[in-house]
Parts: C-alpha cells; sequence; structure tokens
C-alpha cells in the first residue's frame, strides 16, 4: 500500500489594526475559498522563511515572520498537508504594504470574531478556531 504524501506548508497570520489578512484560494477544488496567505515549504526552508517568501512573490508584500503559533495536519482527499500558522507583522515599509493589500481584490481583512469560516479551505478553518487569537492581538498591540 502506498503512503499518502504530506506537503509541508507556511500560512501567514498577519495582523494589522486587529484584523487579519486572509487570501482568496485559486484553482483546484478548493477554489474561491478564504485562506491565511502562503505557500510550500522549499526543502531545508523554515516556516517562518516559507512565510515571508511566499508573501512577497504571492502579494507583492514585505512582512516579519515571528513565530509560529500552530502546526496541524489535515487529511484531504488527495494529499495530507502539515501547515504551520506563523504570527506575522509587516515590515517597515507597512503603509504600502496596506496599500497593495486593500486594492487587491483576492485578500481582505477581518477580525477573528467575523470571519467567513463557512467559506474557509477546511484545514484554515480548523486553525482559526484553535489559533490564540486574544494572545496574537495583544501581541501586535504592544509591537504597534
Amino acid at each position: 500500500m502506498q503512503s499518502r504524501k504530506t506537503i509541508e506548508v507556511a500560512a501567514a497570520v498577519l495582523i494589522h489594526d486587529n484584523r487579519v489578512l486572509l487570501a482568496k484560494r485559486r484553482g483546484g477544488h478548493l477554489d474561491n475559498l478564504w485562506e491565511f496567505p502562503g505557500g510550500k515549504l522549499e526543502v531545508g526552508e523554515s516556516a517562518e522563511h516559507a512565510a515571508k517568501r511566499e508573501l512577497h512573490e504571492e502579494l507583492d508584500i514585505s512582512i516579519v515572520a515571528e513565530k509560529t503559533m500552530l502546526v496541524l495536519e489535515h487529511a484531504y482527499p488527495d494529499i495530507t498537508v502539515r501547515l504551520h500558522f506563523v504570527k506575522c507583522r509587516f515590515s517597515d515599509t507597512f503603509e504600502e504594504c496596506l496599500q497593495k493589500t486593500i486594492k487587491n481584490p483576492e485578500v481582505g481583512w477581518y477580525t477573528p470574531h467575523d470571519f467567513p469560516l463557512e467559506e474557509f479551505c477546511p484545514a484554515d478553518r480548523i486553525a482559526a478556531i484553535n489559533l490564540p487569537w486574544p494572545q496574537i492581538i495583544q501581541i501586535e498591540e504592544r509591537n504597534d
């Protein structure tokens, strides 16, 4: 019997003004569902580095990845993903980065209370429910 392939994925938990950046997934059976932005880890790459790289590549924004807050595995019909949810903040150019996200129709800013959970990718929904939001938001507020 063939073992199921596991893919390592970094998911950025980027917070600004008590809101979290979410992105629409494009392609595949999860098309048009919300997720925390990010992508696959490259060989030997840390989750923090992958989160930073992916947000630069996909959304053209610069972030500082601080620490992994949650790691979870989720089995989809065709593959298992191990998601590393990384707490992030904007870099020094946050005004420019914020404007890029506001103008992008594929992303949105939501408070954890207002997440569109029924429109989330399944693994991201589990994370959205289980991440320690009061701790994450407090950390961000102290850094402002």
